[in-house]
């Protein structure tokens, strides 16, 4: 379960994010019109991805866990923006997938506390572990991988899949730790 949960959550934001990088860097290019539906529509798309593989694994542990995939989108998108708005430069990164962490970490919580005990942790564990993620894949781009694999739309969409790699490896370490104690906890109960 554990290398399955992990694998879904960096492969799926990894396509996310390459999906979204696809439609940022070909339509978000024709101005400020198409930048706007680039990242209003690209970006719920990338979280949708996200929580879909999310999801496929999380069902058969927890009902009602496609509201993650919901969570995921509203978070991404809001958190992307936001961390535009405030300073750019890798900080929409960080911010989107931190918001896009804890909105499908609240929304899988909502679920799992019907059926585990202490499953607070699972919001805390996804919102904390796609943060650090975020940071790690950043710190990595600005230590010189965005200058290694150089300009143009294949070494943008590597890049930020390369971050939804980082990231959803992260989170979903994190929250594939959290949710085999709270697995270990209800079969011993």
């Amino acid at each position: 379960m554990w290398l399955l949960w992990v694998a879904a959550n960096a492969l799926g934001l990894a396509a996310g994010m390459a999906l979204f990088g696809v439609l940022d860097d070909t339509v978000g290019e024709l101005g400020d019109t198409g930048d706007a539906i680039a990242h209003l529509g690209g970006l719920p798309l990338a979280a949708t991805v996200f929580g879909l593989c999310q999801w496929l694994i999380l069902r058969r542990y927890a009902q009602r866990s496609a509201w993650g995939i919901v969570g995921a989108a509203i978070g991404l998108t809001l958190g992307y923006l936001g961390g535009f708005l405030i300073a750019d430069g890798g900080a929409d990164f960080v911010v989107g997938f931190a918001l896009m962490g804890i909105g499908s970490g609240l929304a899988q919580w909502l679920v799992l506390r019907q059926r585990y005990m202490r499953s607070g942790w699972w919001a805390a564990a996804s919102g904390a572990g796609f943060t650090i993620g975020a940071v790690v894949a950043v710190g990595i781009a600005v230590a010189g991988l965005g200058d290694r694999l150089g300009s143009g739309i294949v070494a943008y969409v590597a890049l930020i899949s390369f971050f939804g790699l980082v990231a959803g490896a992260a989170g979903g370490g994190l929250t594939a730790f959290v949710l085999s104690r709270l697995r270990m906890r209800a079969s011993s109960a």
